[in-house]
């Protein structure tokens, strides 16, 4: 199987204290709401910073602000932005977060408002191929996609979910993530591991790693095909 990453591997860099984040983490926010359920706005509002730094036609002023000393985001400009994002294109944060609809909407005002000619779908019933198709396909565009990890259905307050993986040597070991369910991630990257397909992701600030088959596994027993999916990004950039 064919390997596939986003042009700039390191994704969205940030420069915390001592460590370099691997995207954005909610958990830096001060809104105690952020904290709990803003993985959706801290997804779409790295997406929009990735797409523009990749596309100098989509830079937008307020992206411009952030200040990015020596390649690294400024924290704290960063967070700026997130509240901004937050302010100007998120309408509702429901109290167990976003939606996939939700994502949609929100991610098509941030494109509509600042005439960018993309335009964003939240995809329904996939199946594992066409999935694992698609995704591959956005990220050879240089596209993240949104992943949702949904909430348990019928059963929404169920805690099974999924675990998150780090590499090390080649190896895939267990991260302190498990059990993870309604949260929203971005796919970076497929990788073929030990003959397994895994899905590299941004979350919390880090790079993990997800097995495609856990998660489609997750998907038909727990999650559903609704709630647990991927936003698709349309459009030529």
């Amino acid at each position: 199987m064919e390997n596939n990453y986003l042009l700039n591997k390191d994704y969205i860099r940030i420069k915390n204290m001592n460590t370099i984040s691997y995207g954005g983490n909610q958990s830096w926010c001060k809104s105690k709401k952020m904290q709990k359920v803003g993985c959706g706005v801290i997804a779409l509002a790295d997406i929009s910073i990735y797409l523009a730094e990749q596309n100098p036609g989509l830079m937008t002023d307020a992206i411009r602000k952030i200040n990015k000393p020596k390649g690294l985001y400024n924290k704290n400009d960063y967070l700026e932005y997130v509240k901004w994002f937050y302010k100007h294109y998120v309408f509702f944060l429901w109290y167990k977060g976003m939606t996939g609809v939700t994502i949609m909407n929100t991610l098509n005002r941030y494109f509509m408002l600042n005439d960018i000619g993309l335009r964003a779908r939240w995809r329904l019933f996939l199946s594992d191929e066409e999935m694992m198709k698609q995704i591959r396909h956005l990220i050879r565009k240089n596209k993240p996609v949104v992943l949702s990890i949904g909430p348990n259905i019928p059963n929404v307050f169920g805690n099974k979910g999924i675990h998150m993986y780090v590499e090390k040597d080649g190896r895939m070991l267990a991260s302190m993530k498990k059990n993870v369910h309604s949260h929203f991630v971005v796919v970076t990257g497929v990788e073929e591991i030990a003959g397994h397909e895994y899905l590299i992701v941004s979350s919390w600030g880090k790079k993990y790693y997800i097995s495609y088959e856990e998660y489609r596994d997750y998907v038909k027993h727990s999650g559903g095909r609704i709630t647990s999916s991927i936003l698709y990004i349309k459009g030529m950039i």
